[in-house]
C-alpha cells in the first residue's frame, strides 16, 4: 500500500478575496516524512558538532533509525573505498563509477532505495550526494529543492551550522538523489 501525505500549498490574498488559489499539490511519501522527522528530532544528537559527526555520519545516523547498516553500507555512504587521494574520486566520477554517489549507491545496491534521475521528482526527505567540480562533496537529506535556480536546502552536518542544521547549497551538475523504499 502506498502511503503518502498531501501538502496543499495555497495563498489567500490579504485584501480579503474569498478565492483561494491552489498551487499544485505535492505528495510526500510517509517514509520521507518519517525521515524528515527523524532528522529534526535526532539531528543535534547525531551531529552535535561538525568535528564529531560530518555529513556522512549524520546520514548514517538517520538511516540507522530505519535499517541495520552493514560495514559495507557505511563504507559506501562515506565513499571510503581505497584510494590515494581525492583526485581519484573525480576520476571515478568521470568514469561513471557508482561509488562517488555515496548514499545513493549504498541504498540502491542494498535494494533499500530508488535512484531519482529527474530532479523535478525530488521531494523533501530524499537523500542526496553531490560533488563540486574538483573541489569537495557533501550529502544530506533534502528539505527543499529549487530546480530552476539550482538550490538545495539540506538537513545535514556542516561547519557553518556547527553540526546538524538546515542550509542552502548550490546544486552542481554532479548531484545524485535517492528515495528510501519501504
Amino acid at each position: 500500500m502506498n502511503h503518502f501525505i498531501v501538502f496543499l500549498l495555497s495563498t489567500i490574498p490579504f485584501w480579503g478575496s474569498s478565492q483561494v488559489e491552489k498551487i499544485s499539490p505535492v505528495e510526500i511519501p510517509l517514509l520521507n516524512c518519517q525521515v524528515l522527522d527523524t532528522a529534526m528530532i535526532y539531528g543535534r544528537a547525531i551531529s552535535p558538532s561538525y568535528e564529531s559527526s560530518v555529513c556522512t555520519e549524520f546520514v548514517i545516523g538517520v538511516l540507522g533509525h530505519f535499517m541495520e547498516l552493514t560495514s559495507e553500507d557505511t563504507i559506501n555512504i562515506r565513499i571510503d573505498q581505497p584510494r590515494e587521494n581525492l583526485k581519484e574520486v573525480y576520476k571515478q566520477i568521470e568514469n561513471g563509477s557508482p561509488y562517488p554517489t555515496g548514499v545513493v549507491h549504498a541504498l540502491v545496491s542494498k535494494g533499500k532505495g530508488e535512484a531519482i534521475l529527474d530532479r523535478n521528482a525530488v521531494l523533501p526527505g530524499d537523500f542526496v550526494q553531490f560533488w563540486y567540480p574538483n573541489s569537495w562533496g557533501h550529502c544530506g537529506i533534502v528539505s527543499k529543492i529549487d530546480v530552476e535556480n539550482k538550490v538545495l536546502w539540506l538537513h545535514s552536518s556542516y561547519p557553518s551550522t556547527e553540526g546538524y542544521g538546515v542550509q542552502p547549497f548550490h546544486m552542481p551538475d554532479y548531484c545524485h538523489f535517492v528515495r528510501l523504499k519501504e
